[in-house]
């Protein structure tokens, strides 16, 4: 009977809540505080996804770390990251324009948004930002971020939400240095 019991136990700590794909639907909120405008257009072209694994952006795992779950993003990846720009640098006091003749043009790539889910989220986003003006490039570099918090179940929401915190601290960067960049002028 005791022997019972120790596998059941073991087994319930080695499966959690790991199994059953979750699929997640990616949102950002802004971070940095509000600005007033600052008379610059900005134009936001769609990243490139150049990530190894672009149906997915994590796991959830089990106690003993095998992958039991995909994420899968309910929305584009590039998209998502392209907005979270676009919407960092509005509330920062940028014009985002559509004009082909913006003399401010950012692009880049994505090249790594993942999540995994054991005992903790663990969340990492790497991306890389190309500013030019008037198509000469001024800034081009990786940015990437980690962050980690506590995971109890491993849920849809907790997956977009570290995510979403991770690329916060991501784009804060970029901002800043875009900041510097075109207060050049």
């Amino acid at each position: 009977m005791k022997v019972k019991i120790l596998l059941l136990m073991i087994v319930f700590c080695i499966s959690g809540c790991a199994w059953g794909d979750r699929r997640p639907f990616l949102t950002y909120t802004p971070l940095l505080p509000s600005q007033p405008k600052n008379n610059i257009a900005l134009k936001i072209l769609t990243f490139d996804d150049k990530r190894t694994i672009k149906d997915t952006v994590g796991y959830s795992r089990n106690g003993a770390g095998m992958r039991c779950a995909k994420v899968i993003p309910q929305n584009s990846v590039t998209e998502w990251v392209t907005n979270a720009l676009k919407a960092e640098l509005t509330n920062v006091g940028y014009s985002i324009s559509d004009q082909e003749t913006t003399l401010n043009v950012i692009g880049g790539e994505v090249f790594d948004v993942f999540c995994d889910a054991a005992l903790t989220y663990d969340g990492s986003i790497g991306i890389k930002v190309v500013l030019k003006r008037d198509d000469k490039v001024v800034l081009e570099k990786d940015y990437s971020a980690k962050k980690s918090s506590v995971n109890f179940v491993a849920t849809e929401k907790g997956f977009a939400k570290m995510l979403e915190i991770t690329l916060q601290k991501t784009l804060k960067q970029v901002v800043n240095d875009i900041n510097k960049e075109l207060s050049k002028q």
